[in-house]
């Protein structure tokens, strides 16, 4: 018993893992993300879908990317709820297996918000094609996402969902089971309070491209730094501050930079 629990002591815990994967992510989107146009991620799915392609092969594409992007940007961010996981359930049967259905439970919770913020976005920039003053000031897409996000980071919600995610205590004690189909419960659980909390800033990724390799790492070091420190209740306004004045800025900048003459409404042409 001795031991074991000295080897237990001595096993790395799973930040040194969870950080470790988040950086084979970051590699392999360096290697990955050079190589795509840097147009938001909706112009390569409507181009692949135009252009013939398989529907199943490009979702599958676009699948596979996103996952490696939560990988990259949203591991660091689940290391408390992990760690505590793994802790009270080291000594249960099949432990490696549950931590596999958890953390594959909270990949298929990004994996479902995806699901509905392709659609939305791919939406969102049909209007932008089919209204000629919208396309003309098309900078106010990216500016309302900019807001959206600013804007979500001062509501209950958001601070709620923070609160899960940075002390995860209440979350594991309430709804911890024994067994994989518990941990697969718990990693829905924690996803949707992932989500619940950086829905909006994974919008502004979704908005300005996702090749945007700055924009990933800011907004990584943003979730980061609210989710797992001390001091991230007090840069929930911050952020939203410089979220809303960034939105503020790039709005006017698209105003002013748009050419004389553009349209007024749909079906308007230049």
């Amino acid at each position: 018993m001795l031991e074991r629990t000295r080897a237990s002591r001595a096993r790395p815990g799973p930040a040194v893992a969870l950080w470790g994967g988040a950086g084979l992510g970051w590699a392999l989107l360096l290697i990955v993300l050079p190589l795509v146009s840097p147009q938001p991620a909706h112009h390569g799915v409507a181009g692949a879908l135009a252009s013939g392609a398989s529907p199943a092969l490009v979702l599958a594409v676009v699948a596979a990317a996103w996952l490696l992007m939560v990988a990259a940007m949203m591991l660091p961010t689940t290391v408390p709820m992990v760690r505590m996981f793994q802790v009270v359930s080291a000594s249960r049967p099949r432990a490696p297996v549950a931590m596999a259905a958890f953390l594959a439970a909270y990949f298929a919770v990004w994996l479902g918000f995806a699901a509905i913020a392709l659609p939305v976005d791919l939406g969102v920039h049909a209007l932008v094609a089919a209204w000629p003053w919208l396309r003309a000031h098309d900078g106010l897409v990216p500016a309302a996402a900019l807001a959206l996000a600013g804007a979500v980071q001062f509501t209950p919600l958001t601070q709620r969902c923070l609160t899960l995610c940075r002390d995860p205590r209440a979350v594991l004690f309430a709804r911890y089971r024994r067994g994989v189909a518990g941990a697969w419960s718990l990693g829905l659980r924690h996803g949707l309070s992932c989500v619940g909390c950086c829905w909006a800033l994974m919008l502004v990724m979704v908005a300005v491209g996702v090749s945007s390799l700055w924009w990933m790492a800011g907004l990584t070091a943003v979730m980061v730094a609210e989710k797992t420190t001390r001091w991230g209740p007090r840069l929930l306004p911050v952020v939203g501050a410089v979220l809303l004045f960034a939105a503020s800025v790039l709005a006017v900048d698209a105003i002013a930079a748009a050419p004389a003459g553009g349209g007024t409404g749909p079906g308007h042409a230049h």
